[in-house]
């Protein structure tokens, strides 16, 4: 068996480990625990993640996903089309993972994921399997696990610190559909931002979210002053201001933001009917 070889009956056998091991883990640690979805027998796709178990508790029922590791089988990473990667044991990499489940035809459970995370119940955690060789034989010396810590705390943490620190890029790639108790922790942080190029990255962080929760940021957004991002980012304040009033209007969208963000005029007539109450308008 050549080099290649080996190295892929080696994975193989890892992989078989890793994923029986997790299932184990769980049967033992929760034994009322329910498997959903699983890949524990021959390749299977989309492998992602390595099961998902409906979990009994005094606060009701709850989601926990695997990831399982051992030996050769390491943390999973996908490279996404436009070039970033996603590592397990993130938001991001779940985010992903749920989008996999949606191609092959399980929409109930990836919907599921999605707002089990959004409502900050999720449990997502890795589970490894400590293996040795000996004498060609796989032998298991210990099993541990891990909780990844995808709370919203944590992700609340991280966007607010690149928003003060004005790191556009991470800003970007934070931003995803946030559930709603965050997306209110977000828009009460508002006011503890000192200047208005901060105040302006949490618009674009919260950008595509619509009613009542975001409506005190966007409609506090559009004092901007024409000046905010200097000559590093001279179309802020043209950007935010177009991102609240379509957040803002009834029925906003890519044409509305587009027409705010092109056109001053109809940016400014928005505002003054917005201050006047008459809103939402076609302008």
């Amino acid at each position: 068996m050549d080099h290649e070889a080996t190295s892929r009956a080696v994975w193989e056998a890892d992989r078989t480990i890793a994923r029986l091991c997790a299932t184990s883990y769980v049967q033992q640690v929760f034994p009322e625990a329910v498997c959903l979805w699983s890949t524990d027998s021959e390749p299977t796709e989309p492998d992602e993640l390595d099961a998902v178990w409906r979990m009994p508790g005094d606060d009701g029922e709850r989601l926990l996903v695997v990831t399982a590791l051992a030996g050769e089988y390491e943390l999973p990473r996908r490279r996404l089309p436009y070039g970033t990667t996603v590592v397990g044991g993130t938001r991001d990499y779940l985010r992903y993972a749920v989008d996999r489940l949606r191609e092959h035809g399980q929409n109930a459970l990836a919907g599921a994921i999605e707002q089990e995370m959004h409502a900050d119940r999720l449990w997502y955690f890795e589970i490894a399997a400590v293996v040795t060789v000996v004498n060609g034989e796989h032998q298991v010396e210990d099993i541990q696990a891990r909780q990844y810590d995808i709370s919203d705390a944590s992700l609340l943490r991280t966007l607010l610190t690149a928003i003060r620190a004005g790191n556009r890029d991470a800003i970007e790639k934070l931003r995803q559909p946030f559930g709603e108790s965050l997306l209110k922790a977000l828009v009460d942080a508002y006011p503890s931002l000192d200047t208005w190029p901060q105040r302006a990255h949490l618009v674009r962080a919260v950008s595509g979210h619509h009613g009542p929760v975001v409506t005190p940021v966007m409609a506090a957004i559009l004092d901007i002053p024409d000046d905010a991002g200097g000559s590093d980012d001279p179309d802020m304040a043209r950007e935010v201001r177009a991102i609240a009033l379509t957040a803002l209007e009834a029925g906003g969208s890519v044409e509305r933001f587009m027409r705010y963000y092109e056109n001053d005029e109809a940016a400014a007539n928005a505002i003054a009917r917005y201050r006047a109450g008459d809103w939402p308008t076609s302008v």
